[in-house]
């Protein structure tokens, strides 16, 4: 019933912010005036479903939840019904077959998605491109370059040099991931990318790239350049989900060994990878012992580890974009690091008058989206060395945890794609020579 009711709000509401309304008290009777009005209603209620469908909402199941509401019966000779006081008036509960389910606390309005149309009007570029290029699920993988990916100029790259760019390339090829998006913020990658089609001819792999509209928030203007960067990915997120598609953010220091959309489950609003490295990766429950408390000196708490946005599917649903949008808004105004602002955001409960947006989440398998850490330390015994190995080939391997992300790609590169089993043995399992 919330659903229905959220739908009602946003037809209301987008009624009156419509730049040429239809309806007026003066009109109201007006046949004519009538029928435009719900014409227009009509394709709000059209697109709503069709984003709801798309989140995997029942549809039609909906009005039938609307009539297990209290107070919902059919308005007649002995009342009547509003609309907008069933709206205001909304229970935290709804009743299918006479029990009681609690429902999330709503959304403010300013984290609700708006209008697939409206928002399209403003960036009609980008949503032909998602249309263009996304898979028949409505997903797409989202990734953003800039010249340091190219590292041509070893002084403004950390990770002791390599083409970063020109291998994730070569790995969205070979693992047929087609459904990919890169935004471009700088001249030196477009012409690079340009140069690099017009080379490999017709024909060949293509590389779906574009110049994004929208600017880094001027708050990141003086942080790393991987958190400028990272804050682009926010903003164009935001367009993507509320145009119905469902978005991979990816970092690209990671080597995708098969397609990452075959290994997904979608249950939850965020499906993504983690920086765990074990089981805690997942939560796992802890316990602290005080002794000068006595008896009373124990205690119980959970701890997990952060997830990594370098690799996460969001869905399009009100709930996964009001978290986007609250990091996002956070780190327009102040500098801040793209993954420590999204993981408070989704991992801090509700207290005192702090709401959270409810997203809800599955952490991916750390044996199939794997961290290097996992892969080169942690595990490395089932990994290495590769003629030995009793693991699985994983989907994706991310070099978050090492500096030396490009020699350690091309390694998974060359074990997995080209069969140089032996490729990783040599590197150490920490940043410094011998550790294992």
């Amino acid at each position: 019933q919330v659903v229905v009711a959220v739908a009602i709000v946003l037809l209301i509401r987008n009624r009156h912010q419509s730049s040429s309304p239809v309806w007026s008290e003066s009109t109201g009777g007006d046949r004519n005036a009538l029928l435009r009005e719900g014409e227009l209603l009509q394709k709000r209620l059209d697109d709503w479903r069709r984003r709801a469908s798309a989140a995997r909402i029942e549809v039609d199941a909906l009005d039938a939840m609307a009539s297990l509401r209290p107070g919902a019966q059919r308005s007649g000779a002995g009342g009547s019904s509003s609309s907008s006081s069933s709206i205001a008036e909304l229970s935290p509960t709804c009743n299918p077959n006479g029990h009681p389910v609690t429902t999330v606390a709503p959304l403010e309005m300013k984290y609700m998605m708006r209008s697939a149309d409206v928002v399209e009007a403003e960036q009609p570029e980008f949503a032909k491109l998602l249309a263009a290029h996304s898979n028949e699920h409505r997903e797409i993988m989202l990734a953003l370059a800039n010249a340091v990916m190219i590292c041509q100029n070893t002084t403004i790259c950390w990770w002791n040099g390599g083409n970063i760019l020109e291998s994730f390339l070569e790995i969205l090829e070979r693992s047929n991931i087609s459904n990919h998006l890169i935004g471009v913020t700088d001249d030196e990658t477009a012409r690079y990318l340009e140069d690099r089609a017009a080379r490999r001819g017709p024909g060949s792999f293509a590389v779906h790239w574009f110049r994004p509209s929208v600017r880094i928030p001027a708050s990141q203007a003086k942080t790393r350049e991987a958190n400028r960067v990272s804050s682009l990915k926010f903003s164009l997120l935001q367009t993507s989900l509320q145009l119905g598609y469902h978005t991979m953010i990816t970092d690209m220091d990671l080597v995708y060994l098969s397609n990452p959309f075959d290994a997904l489950h979608r249950d939850a609003d965020i499906e993504s990878s983690s920086d765990g490295f074990d089981e805690m990766a997942y939560g796992s429950m802890s316990s602290v012992h005080d002794p000068t408390m006595g008896w009373g000196g124990g205690g119980l708490f959970m701890q997990t580890f952060t997830v990594n946005v370098g690799c996460a599917y969001i869905r399009a649903t009100h709930r996964a974009f009001a978290l986007v949008k609250r990091a996002a808004d956070e780190l327009a105004q102040q500098p801040g690091w793209d993954q420590q602002v999204f993981n408070e955001h989704l991992l801090t409960q509700s207290h005192g008058s702090y709401a959270a947006p409810y997203a809800t989440l599955r952490v991916m398998d750390i044996d199939k989206f794997v961290n290097s850490k996992r892969f080169f330390r942690s595990k490395r015994a089932a990994y290495l060395p590769g003629a030995r190995s009793t693991a699985p080939t994983p989907v994706m391997v991310h070099f978050n945890y090492h500096p030396d992300k490009h020699a350690r790609m091309l390694c998974i590169m060359d074990r997995y794609f080209r069969g140089k089993v032996d490729a990783c043995d040599k590197f150490p399992g920490g940043s410094d020579p011998g550790t294992r």
